[in-house]
């Protein structure tokens, strides 16, 4: 066996150029299949660090993932199996006052009970939980980030949490939860403290929030609710069990709504509702489907440029069949070789690895780390790979040449010199049909993209600048605000809102009459002039002018106009319809448009202010508007967004995924282009005899490109047939998470061919003017 490992490691020396490129191509596919690996492994072991995470849930009422206040705790006291708890409300952003003097945004704050830490296993470094309103306990990082290396404990942290900051007194220091945690925050403040959170969020909404006292009590669903079950429970008794707690909602449909429990290692990828961290499952799938056809291009890749590199020594495997080397002899040695060469492509493929795994951490926000590539899962799946790919293309290679006798390989022939030729071909068609969809799929994504930017309905969002109204005053103020900014040079209309589309996802308002008639819409609610400014067409009746106390009226959409089969100046329910507006695009281009009510805001309350500019005076606007906020309310965050660039944010997700998909489509094309070479050196050099004899007999150069591509171009036509119905299923399939999409065109097939066949022709010419320029003589001695 050591006199194998010599040999095979002697033929890869003596063979230098055809062995660097087989290790240079395979350490491209075994990096980018390595980094696939990470990450599927690392997005399947999310939450799975919690001790005796089997036991551990989530509640769930239906679809959402937000309970009541006082659920859990009841739970724990009613049912035996019930051993732990906590509850969790995470606050979207929070402005933290530094120990400078600046305002900064946080986006990890969060409530929860003190039995967090217990339940997930996190340890506390100082201190100890927050257990008391007023108190904060916060990350490792954060400790750092705000205090350096002095002990923080005791000290006190400026936070805005409501209509003004709150100073809460830092109790303890806890580790960063791991990389794989569902739950991420960097401050954790007692439960309770999350009462201030949402009354704000109430005064947001001004005259439609719901004014009430008390959000701890049942008739409220804001959290997430953890339960930690007794050994051997089963978990449908606890969801069973539940269905009595079904009293305390305040949902007319409550008899529809289950409770069930959800494992906590579904909850990444499996989220109902929101979460800090989850990711939808069909993007994984995308990610596994990458990592398959990575696998098979460099599979097919490496089996090309090896059998590329053992037909020239056909010659050694026939002297060694004459002195009696059997099959079995042949098969292992050729094996053998593929292996060493494999292992020596682990390590250039590390650089790829390393570089690449920032690329997605950064591209795809993850947190793979180091310790990824310890989970023996993923080390399996490593060595899994190493060993397949060896075997399978060590195996298919030798078995076809040990079988040919001894005789003809001496003499530089094989029996089946045809049909070897057609399977090259069609390796390499497989190579080029993965290429095409990977065009296919930047170019379909990239245009999807575009047109949720650029094709929103019935809007403008062109050069419109919102800032928040983040307090009370800055509230109340609105009007001198708008009377101000409406002086400067540049600015077409200024108006106000509690929110501006397109926004998230769909605010649901119920309008009711005296009877207790009930209709349920799709929100939106804004000041008088927000639909000229944001270009809203205004199809029957009027839009809302100046703000009257106690008025009914409301603006509907046509689809609610012709649900309800109402026009403007009649009643729906207790409300007069002001007006009907053109149906517009209220949110992402994933959400269909919905029936829809429009209600009008007090200008003292409103959340948000909108300026629409002629983009000539942009930054003096900005500098008033600062100026503004900074005399009527100094200690708010101040900050102005283009609306254009909050829509660009509804669609990071697939630009993120776009770039990826792009990064592995130009590691495909490097590749096929490598495969392309292996292949066309195999033919061009069994056919250099032909070659010889047609040059001698007058053919030109053209003619004999044609004749020695002619094959490898009917092949590619094979895969782009192929090609075409695989990108349509599958870029469908993507498609579908939009409500609105662009169309699957004639031409993105088109140019993800031509695209292909440039690569090819680009890469065969070269060899193929080799072959047509040698001399003919010596070609025709070839053989």
């Amino acid at each position: 066996m050591l006199s194998d490992f010599l040999v095979a490691f002697r033929n890869i020396i003596r063979n230098k150029v055809e062995s660097a490129i087989s290790i240079l191509g395979l350490s491209i596919g075994l990096g980018c299949l390595i980094i696939l690996l990470a990450l599927i492994v690392h997005e399947r072991s999310f939450d799975r660090y919690i001790p005796g995470y089997r036991n551990v849930y989530r509640i769930l009422l239906g679809e959402d993932n937000l309970t009541s206040y006082p659920l859990a705790e009841r739970l724990s006291e009613e049912l035996p199996m019930i051993k732990d708890y906590f509850r969790y409300y995470g606050a979207s952003e929070i402005h933290v006052r530094t120990p400078g003097n600046i305002i900064s945004k946080e986006s990890g704050f969060s409530f929860a009970d003190n039995s967090i830490f217990r339940v997930l296993g996190i340890k506390m470094l100082a201190g100890t939980p927050a257990s008391l309103p007023g108190e904060v306990a916060i990350s490792k990082t954060s400790a750092i980030k705000y205090f350096g290396n002095a002990s923080p404990l005791g000290k006190t942290l400026q936070v805005k949490l409501g209509d003004g900051f709150t100073h809460l007194s830092i109790s303890g220091i806890y580790k960063d939860f791991p990389s794989n945690s569902t739950l991420c925050p960097s401050f954790i403040a007692d439960i309770k403290m999350s009462e201030i959170m949402l009354r704000q969020f109430q005064q947001v909404l001004g005259d439609f929030g719901d004014g009430n006292k008390s959000y701890l009590g049942w008739d409220r669903r804001d959290f997430v609710s953890y339960v930690v079950l007794a050994d051997d429970t089963d978990p449908l008794q606890v969801s069973s069990a539940l269905g009595k707690y079904n009293e305390f909602l305040p949902n007319d449909n409550k008899a529809e709504l289950i409770y069930n429990l959800q494992p906590v290692t579904d909850i990444y990828l499996g989220s109902a509702g929101t979460s800090l961290r989850k990711v939808n499952r069909q993007h994984l799938a995308y990610y596994e489907g990458i990592s398959f056809m990575i696998l098979i291009i460099s599979l097919v890749n490496f089996i090309l440029l090896t059998r590329a590199g053992v037909s020239k020594r056909i010659h050694d495997f026939g002297t060694r069949k004459v002195y009696g080397a059997s099959r079995g002899k042949i098969v292992r040695l050729i094996i053998i070789e593929s292996f060493i060469i494999v292992l020596i492509s682990v390590l250039p493929a590390t650089f790829i690895v390393d570089h690449g795994i920032n690329l997605v951490n950064n591209t795809l926000n993850k947190t793979i780390t180091t310790g990824t590539f310890l989970d023996p899962i993923l080390l399996l799946l490593i060595i899994f790979v190493i060993l397949s790919v060896s075997v399978i293309a060590g195996w298919l290679i030798g078995i076809y040449y040990s079988g040919v006798p001894a005789l003809d390989l001496i003499s530089g022939k094989t029996r089946i010199k045809g049909r070897t030729g057609k399977w090259n071909y069609a390796l390499l068609a497989v190579h080029f049909t993965i290429l095409m969809v990977f065009i296919s799929g930047i170019i379909t994504v990239s245009k999807q993209i575009q047109y949720s930017k650029s094709g929103y309905k019935g809007i403008d969002p062109r050069n419109i600048l919102v800032a928040d109204l983040t307090s009370s005053d800055l509230m109340h103020n609105f009007n001198t605000i708008k009377n101000e900014i409406e002086k400067i040079p540049g600015v077409k209309a200024v108006a106000g809102g509690t929110f501006i589309p397109p926004f998230g996802n769909y605010l649901p308002v119920t309008l009711k009459n005296d009877e207790g008639e009930k209709i349920r819409f799709d929100g939106l609610i804004m000041g008088e002039g927000m639909t000229d400014l944001l270009g809203i067409e205004v199809i029957d009746g009027e839009p809302f002018g100046p703000y009257q106390e106690g008025s009914l009226g409301v603006i509907i959409n046509e689809s609610s106009a012709k649900k309800y089969n109402v026009k403007a100046g009649e009643s729906l329910l207790a409300f007069q319809v002001r007006g009907i507006v053109k149906d517009f695009n209220v949110h992402s281009f994933h959400l269909q448009i919905q029936p829809m009510v429009i209600l009008q805001q007090n200008p003292e309350e409103m959340g948000i202010i909108a300026i629409k500019t002629d983009g000539t005076n942009d930054d003096e606007v900005k500098a008033k508007l600062k100026e503004l906020f900074s005399r009527i309310a100094p200690d708010e965050f101040f900050e102005t967004t283009y609306l254009i660039d909050r829509i660009e944010g509804f669609y990071e997700g697939e630009t993120k995924q776009s770039k990826i998909i792009g990064a592995f489509a130009i590691l495909t094309a490097f590749l096929s282009v490598m495969g392309l070479f292996g292949v066309s050196m195999i033919s061009i050099g069994r056919r250099r005899k032909e070659i010889g004899l047609r040059k001698v007999n007058g053919a030109t150069i053209r003619e004999i490109l044609l004749i020695v591509n002619s094959d490898l171009f009917r092949w590619f036509f094979v895969a782009f047939v192929v090609s075409v119905p695989v990108s349509v299923f599958l870029l469908n399939k993507w498609l579908e998470k939009f409500a609105y999409r662009t169309e699957l065109s004639w031409w993105i097939f088109a140019a993800s061919g031509l695209l292909a066949i440039i690569i090819v022709i680009l890469t065969v010419t070269w060899q193929s003017l080799r072959a047509a320029w040698s001399n003919p003589v010596e070609s025709i001695r070839y053989e």
